[in-house]
């Protein structure tokens, strides 16, 4: 009797819970390995929030273009299996992808637009012909500095800062020993940079005062390259002066 007194005891604690004021385990649809997490994502806070890449891309894509107003149709891809830091402009389809691997390394809306009007100011070039695009392909050092440099005039007119150009290229251009002949298809980076920093100079020096400025990518472009910066700004204090002296 004793026996059987004890074990309905053992049972009734058992069917009592631990704590009056435990709350009760989740509940989760769908298969048993799948949780659904609130996140408060919107368009705003996605570069620190979200994975979404697709309607990111998108969005400031669609931005450039309309603001740009190009009439060249242009599909815009992202490939999510490849990890290079990588962007580029089928000249054949007159399509753009964008590397899933390349987006780590951008901050923001204004290095995104960077990328995508690098690819446009390709893309509307690819638009010249079969003669442009053999020409493209031979030559192509010279359209990726012009590709730069279109960028800029795009991304300033869609509302973004241009200094975002140095500061992406800063981040994932290469410095190869050698950049002529076939060895390599891209000019140096140091060649692209100053480049982009001389045309900002020379056409929108107002963005050269904006805080962007202060990003530590830039500042690095500052130290790295500050021989060449000081040359292009003697550079054009001496085409001023010239000038100046033209108008008397």
């Amino acid at each position: 009797m004793k026996k059987l007194f004890k074990m309905l005891c053992v049972i009734s604690m058992l069917s009592v819970p631990v704590c009056a004021n435990a709350l009760p385990l989740p509940s989760f649809s769908g298969s048993s390995d799948t949780i659904y997490v609130e996140t408060n994502v919107n368009m705003n806070n996605f570069w620190e929030k979200t994975s979404k890449m697709h309607d990111k891309v998108m969005s400031v894509a669609q931005n450039i273009m309309i603001a740009n107003k190009i009439n060249k149709r242009t599909p815009v891809f992202i490939n999510r299996n490849q990890n290079a830091a990588n962007a580029y402009t089928d000249g054949y389809t007159r399509s753009i992808t964008v590397y899933a691997g390349l987006l780590p390394y951008i901050d923001n809306d204004d290095e995104l637009a960077y990328v995508l009007s690098h690819e446009m100011a390709h893309d509307i070039d690819f638009y010249g012909g079969y003669f442009k695009y053999v020409a493209m392909n031979f030559n192509s050092k010279k359209y990726e500095l012009k590709a730069d440099l279109v960028a800029i005039d795009m991304m300033v007119k869609a509302g973004y800062n241009p200094v975002a150009a140095i500061i992406m290229g800063n981040k994932i251009f290469a410095e190869p020993i050698l950049d002529w002949g076939f060895f390599y298809t891209h000019p140096k980076g140091t060649k692209r940079l100053i480049a982009m920093y001389k045309y900002i100079l020379i056409k929108y020096p107002q963005y050269l005062n904006t805080p962007m400025v202060q990003n530590p990518y830039y500042k690095n472009f500052e130290t790295t390259m500050s021989k060449d910066i000081k040359g292009v700004k003697q550079d054009l204090q001496k085409r001023q002066m010239k000038q100046e002296r033209v108008n008397l």
